[in-house]
């Protein structure tokens, strides 16, 4: 749910997907968001980001 969120998807968008309301997957991405380190959704956007960065040798 959190990597769905993390790609821009609305809350109704996720809930289409994953056959719940957009209200459960409001609940379970704050729930999540404090085990993750993140506040928004934005900084979910950033860490996914900064986690799928390619490195350089």
């Amino acid at each position: 749910m959190a990597g769905l969120a993390a790609q821009g998807l609305s809350n109704k968008e996720i809930a289409a997907r994953l056959f719940l309301s957009p209200r459960s997957v409001g609940y379970h991405l704050n729930k999540a968001y404090p085990k993750l380190g993140v506040f928004s959704r934005k900084e979910l956007s950033r860490g996914r980001q900064r986690i799928q960065a390619p490195t350089t040798s």
